[in-house]
């Protein structure tokens, strides 16, 4: 078995609803059986080496760690599989670069250990720009209000990142406060407050170009993500229109809804090679900072446009809760600003192209 099986077109319907919770379910947990499904997926993710590319070279990782990354965020986008994936990888990646917390790696890779970035104090706030936290470095403690963190009553460890450096703090540590917050994903979010909450030994890190190579690491596999996502709302669609008439006719043999869905299908290729592409250029050394950046901007404008048009292919029912495309709209919307909004994506982007093509002043 390997990850392409975990994540099969057969187990996909199962998966997507996984830990979903109606609006304004507050404190409500999850059901305990999706819980237990979702952790038992989880498990079989780290058993079938899914993880193990949170392992640097120097310690026996992958040499092309980035490339099985964006291949496993991609096989969980058709699935919308809920999980700290993401959050995980880019924490190992942090930790790794800092090179003082090699022991934790291990057990990332090995499943034991998951983490949850926690980075903005408000809504708008954007990653790539980390806000205030309160640091004391005398005695390792922080202090600060993170929001719409994504399953921090259920890591490890908090990676809370912040404009003066940043904390790697265990989630039920004392001074760690946990409030769930609805969206529209239907997924685990959270308000988490920090009062004088003890980082782990050595758990203070610097800031610098450690979170941000990280970020453009993360933002590669969330374009991945979103790539899946939007094949799994095509191939939805495909299906659906098949069984749709007009005119006496499936729609799926109609011009405008056969083409409509071809271009989206032929962008969605696109934008996949260039993800993979990066990866490639990545695993090789290459700085992705604003590649990434760019990627991200299209996959996530991909996500959104096509999912919009999937629900209305579907008629009238796309847009209630039986339907699974109803989920992929709503996922796409939270998932496509997770890592930055358009806007901001587009201005990193710029900046660091024009950094890159800057006269030298020699």
């Amino acid at each position: 078995m390997n990850v392409a099986e975990l994540f099969h077109e057969e187990l996909n319907p199962v998966l997507r609803r996984l830990g979903a919770r109606a609006k304004g379910a507050g404190p409500v947990p999850p059901d305990e059986e999706d819980t237990e499904v979702r952790r038992g997926v989880w498990s079989t993710l780290a058993e079938l080496d899914g993880l193990l590319p949170a392992l640097p070279p120097r310690l026996g990782g992958p040499p092309d760690a980035m490339a099985r990354r964006v291949r496993t965020a991609a096989l969980m986008g058709p699935a919308l599989y809920g999980s700290p994936y993401l959050d995980t990888m880019i924490t190992a990646d942090v930790l790794a670069a800092d090179g003082r917390h090699d022991a934790l790696l291990g057990p990332i890779a090995s499943g034991e250990l998951t983490c949850a970035l926690a980075v903005r104090e408000h809504a708008a706030d954007e990653p790539g720009t980390p806000v205030p936290l309160a640091i004391d470095p005398a005695r390792g403690l922080v202090s600060g209000v993170r929001r719409l963190v994504a399953f921090a009553a259920d890591v490890d460890h908090l990676l809370v990142v912040g404009e003066e450096g940043h904390a790697l703090v265990a989630s039920g540590a004392p001074g760690v406060r946990h409030r769930r917050q609805d969206d529209i994903g239907r997924g685990d979010l959270y308000r988490v407050d920090l009062d004088d909450a003890a980082a782990v030994p050595g758990g203070l890190l610097p800031p610098g170009p450690h979170y941000e190579a990280a970020l453009a690491r993360g933002r590669l596999q969330q374009a991945a993500h979103l790539t899946g996502l939007t094949r799994g709302a095509l191939e939805l669609t495909v299906e659906r229109l098949r069984t749709r008439s007009a005119f006496g006719r499936p729609l799926a043999k109609q011009q405008a809804p056969a083409f409509r869905l071809a271009a989206l299908a032929a962008e969605t290729t696109a934008v996949d090679s260039l993800v993979r592409a990066l990866a490639a250029e990545a695993d090789d050394g290459a700085d992705i900072r604003q590649t990434a950046a760019q990627a991200l901007f299209l996959a996530a404008d991909l996500a959104r446009e096509a999912t919009a048009e999937a629900v209305h292919l579907h008629g009238a029912a796309g847009l209630t809760e039986e339907q699974d495309v109803s989920v992929f709209y709503r996922c796409a919307a939270v998932d496509a600003v997770r890592l930055g909004s358009p806007t901001r994506l587009r201005l990193e982007a710029a900046r660091l192209l024009a950094a890159a093509y800057a006269p030298n002043p020699e």
